[in-house]
């Protein structure tokens, strides 16, 4: 009878393990690597995931998180850098001409990721870190540098023939009889300079004056 319960018990021991490493199997390093990843962007050679580091406090918040790096062909993974929570709040970040550099580990909010060109790996990410304005930045992989772009509404597309960058800003009508904002749209060169831009002010205070005429 001892001999039959200790092999009971070994047999349930054996199953047990095998569950406990068929489980283990099954959460294993790639299911770990996707559980708190989010994947944001990805092309034939790397995929990019966003990784929550520090959740949000309260819904005035967001959260730290980090951008990873993945490359299909090897599967090695790299952290890009990891964002820092800003301590205040813009009412309004103002547009402008050209791209600023600022140190990669200044990064202040990474909710978006776009690809912008494959070789060399440069991306723009994008987010809101105070609920009004949208904060852009171009990002060189392999350089590990990165640019602030003055654009508070983020990157909307390229150019198909020249692939220049495309961003959106809100700007205040000027005149004081009008409330609201209009739309004016930045053109980018691959350096980072303003080679155009539209400004549609005119078409708010076309529309104003019309309306009054007609009242």
């Amino acid at each position: 009878m001892k001999t039959t319960a200790d092999i009971l018990v070994l047999l349930i021991s054996m199953v047990a393990l095998l569950s406990c490493n068929q489980r283990n199997s099954a959460n294993g390093t790639n299911r770990d690597w996707d559980s708190d990843k989010k994947l944001v962007a990805q092309n034939d050679s790397v995929a990019l995931y966003i990784q929550i580091v520090d959740s949000a406090k309260d819904e005035f918040d967001i959260p730290e998180v980090a951008l990873w790096i993945k490359n299909k062909t090897t599967k090695k993974e790299t952290k890009l850098y990891q964002t820092i929570r800003p301590d205040w709040h813009c009412w309004y970040m103002a547009d402008g001409d050209r791209f600023y550099p600022v140190p990669i580990d200044s990064i202040l909010v990474t909710s978006r990721v776009k690809i912008y060109n494959y070789d060399p790996l440069q991306l723009i990410v994008e987010g809101c870190p105070d609920m009004r304005n949208e904060f852009s930045y171009l990002i060189d992989v392999d350089k590990r540098k990165a640019w602030y772009v003055p654009a508070n509404q983020g990157y909307i597309g390229s150019t198909s023939e020249e692939g220049y960058m495309i961003f959106q800003s809100y700007r205040y009508v000027s005149d004081p009889d009008i409330a609201g904002r209009y739309t004016f749209l930045q053109i980018f060169d691959e350096t980072g300079n303003l080679v155009d831009s539209l400004d549609l002010e005119h078409v708010r205070l076309k529309e104003y004056r019309n309306a009054v005429q007609t009242n």
